[in-house]
């Protein structure tokens, strides 16, 4: 018997905890005075009382499924005093051998060590069995803590009892068979990818100010790629927060939707694997699982901290149970894992997926010109100000300021506003015909401004060219409703059209 052992039933008249819970008394103990508190003595087993913090190391092997060990590692980790005044202390983790460089769940790990470093049976079933199979011992998950100054603490565990709560255990050096505490087993019983880490790249911290300055995502299934660059005006210009702070570049320039994107422009933070396939892969893994040269995804991210994140994605697959999920690896980590489509917009993202309708974000009391034109009239408008009461407007060179111009004027932008890229034009068109209208937005401070044209497309569309290239379509009866307001605009009797 060895040295823990031998101090632990030495001292058998102390209460031992349950696995972390209170001991149990034997079902047959006597209900009253002194007979039942004699049977709670004896019905109390100690098998075993270290800290928890003293074990080193823990070794598992499973008969038929992992063979791991886990090594401490004494980290210093931000804390508060009790006065709530920032603070380090020294926490014991522990860490997968041989599996340091992957995410690892490092709060389940510790459970290894912090379940049952304390354990008192709450029945001794049998003090010498000739039969281990009926208690599952003859195969028995093995478990070994190595503890500091202290000889290690070896148990078997086997089958659980017939109601499960309990589980058939031995102690190295003692014959007998005890049952104990079923959740007091649990970390033993998982297989070792439950402690490997899914997250593959932590959330963006509120409190980091890394910008991500451009993605490019390479699909293999499409002729384009997707590009998107940090717009710093929007950062500064948020217009209510409408928009995100990225546009995109390819494949048709254009708005972000803010609430839509964030999958497609941030997604590697956050960065979360449905399930671990194959830790250091060879070469042939990643072929099987198509993540060589020529992957079905490729995504690259640039940071303004100078770095360069690569995600790559391969062949689809299906789990057991028929969960379809696709091969993927994050550079820098050396492991395959599963990815499901909900958690990775990648393998599946359409532009007209995250892309904003609005074609013009500019503020109406922040424009300073706007030049509208139809084959018959044209309005130039020019203004200065911060608001409503101290905009000043001309149009067409004459003072435009009076209280119902200017609201007048706040309408017909709202109008613009509603100009949506309902189509977006993926391949190059040249237009034919002439220009059905125009309009001219720049803001009083030169940094955004829209040429917008508008063509006939046929079947009841109309092709929107901005800045030069044809990008959208939006239906014909918008524009007509547009070249009407724009010719009734002098005419305060005449309301603007509103729908189309």
């Amino acid at each position: 018997m060895n040295k823990s052992l031998k101090g632990l039933l030495a001292g058998c008249g102390v209460l031992a905890l349950l696995g972390g819970g209170l001991a149990v008394l034997k079902l047959t103990a006597p209900e009253t005075g002194e007979e039942s508190s004699a049977a709670a003595e004896e019905t109390v087993f100690p098998l075993w009382s270290v800290n928890s913090d003293s074990i080193s190391r823990i070794d598992v092997k499973q008969p038929h499924g992992d063979t791991y060990a886990a090594n401490r590692r004494m980290e210093e980790t931000a804390s508060t005093d009790m006065e709530g005044n920032p603070t380090t202390e020294n926490i014991a983790n522990y860490y997968l051998e041989g599996y340091e460089k992957l995410p690892m769940e490092t709060v389940s790990i510790r459970l290894l060590a912090t379940r049952s470093p304390e354990m008192t049976a709450v029945q001794r079933v049998e003090e010498d069995p000739a039969d281990l199979a009926k208690y599952g011992l003859d195969e028995p998950v093995e478990v070994k803590f190595t503890v500091d100054d202290a000889d290690p603490i070896e148990f078997m565990i086997g089958d659980p009892t017939p109601n499960s709560t309990y589980t058939y255990l031995q102690v190295k050096g003692d014959k007998a068979v005890y049952t104990v505490s079923t959740s007091a087993l649990d970390p033993f019983l998982k297989p070792m990818y439950d402690y490997l880490g899914l997250t593959l790249k932590e959330e963006q911290a509120e409190d980091d100010d890394t910008i991500v300055k451009a993605v490019r995502i390479e699909r293999s299934d499409l002729d384009y790629d997707f590009y998107f660059e940090y717009d710093p005006y929007f950062a500064e210009y948020t217009n209510g927060g409408a928009m995100a702070l990225h546009v995109m570049k390819e494949p048709v320039e254009c708005l972000l939707s803010a609430d839509k994107s964030s999958g497609a422009t941030h997604g590697l933070y956050g960065l979360t694997a449905t399930e671990i396939v194959t830790p250091f892969p060879k070469e042939a893994d990643l072929e099987k699982a198509g993540l060589g040269d020529d992957p079905f995804v490729r995504v690259t991210m640039k940071t303004d901290d100078g770095k360069t994140t690569v995600f790559k994605m391969g062949n689809s697959y299906e789990t057991a149970d028929g969960t379809k999920l696709r091969y993927g690896m994050l550079e820098g980590v050396d492991c395959i894992y599963g990815f499901s489509d909900e958690n990775v917009v990648y393998a599946t993202l359409k532009p007209e997926d995250i892309t904003s309708k609005n074609i013009i974000d500019t503020y109406v009391w922040d424009i300073g010109d706007l030049n509208c034109k139809t084959a018959d009239k044209e309005l130039k408008f020019s203004g200065k100000g911060e608001s409503q009461e101290d905009y000043v407007l001309t149009l067409n060179g004459e003072s435009y300021g009076e209280t119902d111009q200017i609201e007048r004027f706040r309408q017909f932008y709202s109008f613009l506003l509603q100009m949506k890229a309902e189509d977006l034009v993926m391949e190059d068109v040249e237009p034919t015909g002439d220009v059905l209208c125009e309009v001219y937005v720049d803001r009083q401070n030169h940094l955004r401004d829209y040429d917008i044209k508008f063509y006939d497309a046929g079947n009841m569309k109309a092709y929107i060219e901005v800045n030069g290239k044809i990008r959208f379509r939006c239906r014909k009866s918008y524009v007509d409703a547009l070249i009407s307001n724009i010719e009734i605009f002098e005419d305060m009797d005449k309301a603007f059209a509103v729908t189309w």
